[in-house]
């Protein structure tokens, strides 16, 4: 009697290893078909400068300050909305084409009506006055943030970027 219980909790074993292998080979072929559907880098539009953008959205921005990118000048600004993700990839709304950005590098995000920067784990950090963040911290009018070789600076209430000289 023992050794058919023990002959059944084999075959079980092995039925449910089998099931697991398939339900993981399935999700593994439906994230590569995912990824295969994706436009290009290139082709992907990155977000919009602040005056491209609707007025309602107004606010809260990012402004450029310094950039070793060619594709980022100095002097522009992305409206944040509710998130702005920065990076190299395709998929981040400022698109930052430095070998230092990672694909997604940092994300300033609104959360109970206060902005929060959070680093995505990115290879060589995310600097808010030149201290880089380890955990989603809050951000203040006039920051500095820095994502590979472009600085930028959180405004909010709509301020204006002065010099600091």
């Amino acid at each position: 009697m023992f050794a058919i219980a023990l002959m059944v909790l084999r075959y079980v074993f092995l039925l449910l290893l089998f099931l697991f292998i398939f339900r993981l080979v399935k999700w593994m072929i439906g994230d590569f078909q995912r990824i295969q559907g994706r436009q290009p880098e290139e082709l992907q539009p990155a977000r919009q400068p602040e005056e491209k953008k609707s007025p309602e959205a107004a606010g809260s921005r990012i402004m450029v300050i310094e950039s070793s990118s060619p594709e980022l000048k100095t002097g522009e600004a992305f409206v944040i909305g509710m998130e702005i993700v920065f990076g190299r990839g395709g998929r981040s709304d400022i698109l930052i084409k430095d070998s230092f950005a990672s694909t997604q590098h940092a994300r300033v995000y609104l959360k109970e009506g206060q902005y929060w920067l959070e680093d995505l784990n990115s290879t060589n950090g995310t600097f808010l006055n030149e201290v880089q963040v380890k955990q989603p911290i809050v951000l203040a009018n006039g920051d500095r943030l820095r994502v590979g070789g472009v600085t930028f600076q959180f405004v909010r209430w709509g301020y204006e970027v002065g010099s600091s000289n």
